[in-house]
This record gives C-alpha cells, structure tokens and sequence, in this order.
C-alpha cells in the first residue's frame, strides 16, 4: 500500500510539473519582454514570434542575427521618465516633475519639453529605426495618469505622432489612462498599433519583494479596459510576473479566448 501512494504522488506530481512547464513554455514562446537581459543571453533567445529587448545594449548586426532566429524584435523605449544612468540624464534632469515610487534611479518627465520631445524622436527613435527593430516598446505614458494636464497628454501624443515617420509598429505599455482618453477621441490609431498591459492576473508587493494575485475588482478594471483596446481593433499583449500554476492557467485561457499573448517574467529586472 505505502508504494502504491508513492507511485500515484510521483504521478500526481508529474502531471503537475507536466502542466506548469507547459503554461510556462506557453507564455514564453510566442511573446517574451527581456528588456533586462545582457547582450550576451539576449543573442540566445530562439524562435520568438514578438520579442522586447533594451535598444541600447544591441547594434545593427546583433539585430541581424536575431531576426535570423525570431520574427519580430521591438525596442524598449521611455518616453515619460528619465533614469538617471542614461547618458542625457545631466542634460533633462531640471525638466523632472517628481521621483517615480517604487524605482529609487527613476523620475517623472515633464514631455512637454520640446527638448526631449526631439531627444526622443530625432535621437532615440532614429538610432532604434537605423538598428533595423520592427517596432518600439514604448514606456510611461503613465505620466499622464501621475500629471493628468493638457500640456502631458498633448506632449505624449506629439512624441507618439511624430515617431510614425520611422513606420514602425508601436506597442504603448502601460499608460491605460492615456490609452483610453486616445481612444475616446479616437486618435489612437494615428499613434499605436496596440498595448502591453502589466499585471492583469498578478501583483508585485514592492515592499517585500513578492509577487501575488491581482484583487477580483483590479483585475475586472483591466479586464474591462483591454475589451475597450481590443474593441478598437488594437492589438493586445500582457506581462504578468511570477504567475503559479493555477493563474498560468487562467491567464491561458482568458488570452486564448481573446486572440491575445502574454509573457510570464520571473523577475522584475525582466532578465
């Protein structure tokens, strides 16, 4: 009897292992957002549909042999906060408007600035064009949300407009509140090609370093909020962070229904 239990346990377990390995390769395989990831590891990644990497550690070669491996490589570009290890942080830090919570080397820009608005576009956006990336990542539209003034918003969409010139596929991540305004105004078309919205299915507890499950009505909020982008013929991608077995599953499931992808990072650094 005693090897017997044994046996069903290790099968029980198996099947388990089974399942999670499968959810895992299933959010890892279509979509992954590495944007923390050394050049060195970020040249191994294999066989992606639509891959997410920091512009600034990869050159025009680099991009060359990633393509030979995956479909679509978008660059990680933000456009509403200034991270003081950047090289032009001396040069915009007096246009800062307040440090970001939670990230201790990060700060809330003023994107009205026309500056930056031509750092972004003719600087930023140019070199990722001349690196041969399909697309950009595009990062803090939340801005908005922290500073919801008109000058915010129309400076957003000036960045937004004026980076179509590269014809490249624009991906807004986050910014849910700047998204839905374009939306109602119906602009967003003109500026982005579809969202990636964190934690839909998950939470991160930034105090104890954890990661948990988003609470039933935040969850309904994005839930509601990506039935509104996808409605408006935009595509749809989520990053959930440390997901167990049972949310892999629901998160699998709600996607699938919708036509969306999704990643599942095991980090914050996204490595």
């Amino acid at each position: 009897m005693k090897k017997f239990v044994l046996i069903v346990l290790a099968i029980v377990c198996g099947i388990v292992l089974f399942t999670f390995a499968k959810a895992d390769f299933m959010s890892n395989k279509y979509y992954g957002v590495f944007i923390g990831i050394s050049k060195e590891d970020g040249i191994k990644l294999n066989n992606y549909q639509v891959l997410v990497l920091e512009s600034t550690e990869y050159d025009k070669d680099d991009i060359k042999k990633l393509h030979e491996k995956n479909k679509k490589i978008y660059a990680y570009l933000n456009i509403g906060s200034l991270e003081n290890y950047r090289p032009y942080y001396d040069k915009f830090k007096d246009k800062t408007l307040s440090a970001y919570e939670n990230w201790e080397d990060e700060y809330w820009m003023d994107v009205s600035d026309k500056k930056w608005q031509n750092l972004i576009v003719d600087e930023l956006g140019k070199n990722i064009a001349d690196k041969g990336f399909d697309g950009f990542f595009i990062d803090n539209c939340d801005v908005y949300y922290q500073f919801p003034e008109e000058k915010i918003f129309d400076g957003l969409c000036s960045i937004l407009k004026r980076i179509q010139k590269y014809n490249l596929d624009t991906i807004i991540n986050g910014g849910d509140t700047f998204v839905s305004k374009c939306i109602d105004e119906k602009i967003a078309k003109e500026m982005f090609d579809g969202v990636n919205q964190e934690c839909v299915f998950t939470s991160i507890d930034f105090e104890n370093k954890k990661f948990g499950k988003k609470s039933y009505i935040d969850r309904e909020y994005f839930i509601h909020y990506l039935d509104k982008v996808k409605m408006n013929g935009l595509k749809v991608f989520l990053t959930e962070y440390g997901a167990d077995i049972v949310t892999l599953q629901e998160i699998e499931k709600y996607c699938k229904e919708n036509g969306f992808h999704w990643y599942n990072a095991r980090n914050l650094e996204l490595k």
